[in-house]
């Protein structure tokens, strides 16, 4: 038996047959060339050089072009391109053929509200050259004789610079500063006055249940103004008179707006704005400007006929302008993505605790997605869209593609409906999967009381963890984290299993991005616990021995304001991390 019949049997089995695997066996038996060369948006070019085996049958010429499709989408996911140029042995029909049809299976001349599938990654591709590129830049595909093959031209080696992170504290020494980490089911708001951290604030929410941008943009801005506020009230010595109600979790957007307007009021012409704020969204987010448009945050506004999505989402990309109304003359407001968010933070911490950033630093978000940041080791932070969680890393588990995107059990992805995406394998979504299918043979006793408890529920044949009328997201994530609390518990090995996709979204970030850095900073809810991020890493060890993953816990603070979040009474760093970062990330922007 081949190593492509073995595949294709673990996917009929409904095991997953991940791609970094695939690569390595194909790379042994292949004898068929299938290079591509991605034009990268600042210049210079990635080469990819694949190798595929003979594909006897419809079975294994299936299997063939999901491999392929799905490496051109991981490097477009992640890395964006001007074009690519595929060179392929033109006498070989079969995958000439399927080059040559590879505009269309990606859609490139479909106008963007028509994409699906592959298509999805070219309008954030397309979004982000009219940010980065000249006027009209249009992306293509290529194909031409392997024969014709140029070397590749290297993208140009970025200078070593000074890394900026250690300064970082000091500049938050003085003035006030708020750091917001947006995310899919939360927002994290933290400020601070001249270095001390003066207020916090978690807003639950559902932004895609949004239909408009102004039901994603009001909130953001409510939540902007009350923190102001609570700073100014901190600066007069009225700290007392803190409303603390509308600061709490359950708070209303009434009683939010009320707060705000009584410390106004309170203050008079003492309310003054703040100096910088710093921001993290989660969507590609290219010089302060959201791009992307294709994640499920917006899904509702995608879904809403009434409004053009294009126009709307437009309203979006001026959120960084909305908020500098709450800013002095010049005072910055700075946006990333979560994933870098979440790498800068780490970064500062560690040079505070004086280690090496030579390699600058990669870090992953386990929240509602899987979320990815890359800080270059002069601290900057590259201009490509990074959608990891996009990443096709399993090209098998052939049961669980025939359930629809929001059944519970399924691997397709929200947005894009295509099999095998990260979103479905790490964070609260590839928990809630793997409890569905796996816990019915382990431990079915848990997975009734799930049921029971609200947790999980049956809609028209759909499994689903219900958001309404109560948003049971968290809560469902944290039943099972309690249950992997023994390392012996069946549910337990739900969280090895998110470890081992982990490792292969390691394999797979070096292999296309090549960063300098190897060991991975962990954030989000899942590392919480710190049960469960052992069973993560004793995962994550299976696949990749050695592996070096690290959580952003109390460890990790080692700045005066990570040191104050972390020996506060009510807030944790697993919390409020981001929020923190985020604030000295402002302090980029503040001059000395």
């Amino acid at each position: 038996m081949t190593r492509l019949q073995e595949f294709i049997g673990a996917a009929k089995a409904d095991r997953p047959v991940y791609i970094s695997d695939v690569r390595d066996a194909f790379g042994i038996d292949g004898t068929r060339p299938f290079h591509f060369h991605v034009h990268l948006y600042g210049g210079g070019v990635r080469r990819f050089a694949l190798k595929l085996p003979p594909c006897a049958g419809e079975a294994g010429k299936r299997f063939a072009a999901d491999y392929l499709n799905a490496m051109v989408y991981n490097a477009l996911s992640a890395l964006g391109a001007r074009r690519i140029d595929i060179y392929i042995d033109r006498k070989d029909l079969p995958l000439r053929a399927f080059a040559e049809g590879m505009a269309d299976t990606f859609q490139v001349n479909l106008p963007p509200a028509k994409r699906t599938g592959y298509g999805k990654c070219l309008n954030v591709n397309e979004r982000t050259l009219a940010a980065l590129c000249e006027p009209g830049t249009r992306f293509g595909f290529a194909v031409s004789d392997i024969g014709s093959e140029p070397d590749a031209e290297e993208p140009a080696e970025r200078p070593a610079g000074i890394p900026v992170f250690a300064g970082l504290p000091a500049r938050a020494q003085r003035g006030r500063l708020m750091g917001m980490d947006i995310g899919g089911t939360d927002v994290k708001v933290a400020a601070s006055l001249d270095g001390r951290l003066a207020a916090f604030k978690e807003y639950d929410w559902n932004p895609s249940a949004f239909s408009t941008a102004e039901q994603l943009t009001a909130p953001l801005m409510l939540l902007t103004r009350l923190m102001r506020a609570a700073v100014s009230m901190a600066a007069e010595g009225l700290e007392a008179e803190l409303p603390l109600s509308a600061f709490g979790r359950f708070a209303t957007d009434a009683e939010m707006e009320a707060a705000a307007a009584a410390m106004e009021t309170r203050l008079g012409n003492r309310l003054r704005n703040l100096d910088g704020i710093g921001l993290c969204f989660p969507d590609v987010v290219i010089r302060n400007r959201i791009v992307g448009g294709e994640s499920p945050k917006t899904q509702g506004m995608r879904s809403n006929a009434a409004r053009d999505y294009e126009t709307e989402f437009r309203r979006i990309t001026g959120l960084n302008g909305l908020l500098s109304g709450y800013t002095v003359p010049g005072g910055p407001v700075l946006n990333t993505n979560d994933g870098p968010m979440a790498a800068f933070t780490a970064a500062v911490e560690q040079a505070a605790a004086g280690r090496n950033l030579s390699e600058g630093f990669f870090a992953h978000s386990l929240g509602t997605d899987l979320g990815t940041g890359w800080i270059l080791p002069d601290g900057s932070i590259p201009e490509i869209p990074l959608e990891v969680y996009n990443f096709i890393i399993d090209l098998g588990s052939y049961e669980q593609r025939r359930y629809e995107p929001l059944d519970v059990r399924s691997v397709r992805n929200f947005v894009t409906g295509l099999p095998g995406t990260l979103q479905k394998y790490t964070g609260q979504f590839g928990v809630f999967r793997l409890a569905a299918k796996c816990l019915k043979e382990t431990d079915p006793a848990l997975l009734q009381r799930a049921f029971d408890e609200g947790l999980f529920r049956w809609e028209n044949g759909r499994l689903s963890v219900p958001t309404e009328p109560a948003d049971m997201r968290k809560q469902c994530l944290e039943f099972f984290m309690n249950a992997a609390e023994s390392a012996d518990s069946p549910a337990a090995g739900l969280f090895r299993a998110v470890g081992e996709c982990v490792a292969v979204t390691w394999r797979e970030t070096q292999y296309i991005l090549e960063p300098a850095c190897a060991s991975r900073t962990l954030f989000g809810r899942l590392v919480r616990s710190r049960a469960c991020f052992e069973r993560i890493r004793e995962g994550a060890r299976r696949v990749v021995p050695g592996l070096r993953l690290e959580a952003a816990d109390e460890t990790l603070a080692n700045s005066p304001l990570m040191k104050q979040l972390a020996g506060h009474p009510a807030y944790t760093v697993a919390q409020f991390a981001q929020a923190v970062g985020a604030i000295y990330y402002a302090c980029t922007g503040i001059r000395q």
